[in-house]
């Protein structure tokens, strides 16, 4: 009887065949890894991580604009370019009579041994009506606002504002060029606004420190 013999494998064929497989599945597992990545990479953030973002930028403009504000406390409506010498007309003209305010006298005095400032004004109108003031400065230093009242009804009155200040709001009362005050009668028309405003503008020396007044 003939005898049948089995291939064998030579070792080296062996060694070459586990090679190649092994460095396929390297490959395989190469092109997965890149694959997962790259899906990764275009999978969109997550609503959540999107609206924190946007929440973010809000607050860093939010907080940007409020230091401005405490920059600037008190900023005076100015008239437009073409605009000025109409405006010094209206202010030095009396309001119409549907305005309600016939007369107002503005005065600022400033005391800097107490760093205190003071509010005066005098008003009257054709009629009991609600009359409100408020005021601010604008000069070297910065500008500030330096409060309000409001007075019920009456045909005449007076407002007086006394107000203590820190050290460096009294360096910016002294240094200022000017103070607006901005006179409100809620019962007169809109139009009416141009006329209440009273811009004090002239320095003079008193003896316990300085007044401004309205100039002529």
């Amino acid at each position: 009887m003939r005898r049948r013999t089995s291939a064998v494998i030579p070792p080296d064929a062996a060694a070459r065949f586990a090679w190649g497989a092994a460095f396929f599945l390297t490959l395989t597992l190469v092109a997965i890894l890149s694959l997962a990545r790259n899906a990764q990479a275009l999978t969109p953030p997550p609503s959540g991580a999107t609206t924190a973002v946007l929440l973010l930028a809000d607050d860093e403009e939010i907080e940007a604009e409020a230091e401005a504000a405490e920059e600037d406390e008190f900023e005076v409506e100015e008239c437009l370019t073409g605009e000025e010498e109409e405006c010094e007309e209206e202010s030095g003209l009396e309001a119409p009579e549907e305005c309600l305010l016939t007369g107002a006298e503005a005065t600022v005095l400033a005391f800097p041994n107490r760093d205190r400032v003071r509010l005066q004004v005098r008003y009257e109108t054709t009629a009991p009506t609600a009359v409100g003031v408020d005021y601010g400065l604008h000069g070297s230093k910065g500008s500030l606002f330096l409060g309000g009242d409001r007075k019920p009804p009456a045909s005449k009155g007076v407002v007086r504002l006394t107000r203590s200040l820190t050290e460096a709001q009294m360096a910016k009362v002294l240094a200022a060029k000017d103070f607006t005050v901005r006179l409100t009668v809620p019962a007169a028309p809109r139009h009416c606004r141009a006329y209440f405003d009273r811009h004090l503008d002239l320095k003079r020396a008193t003896p316990s420190g300085f007044a401004w007044l309205q100039s002529e």
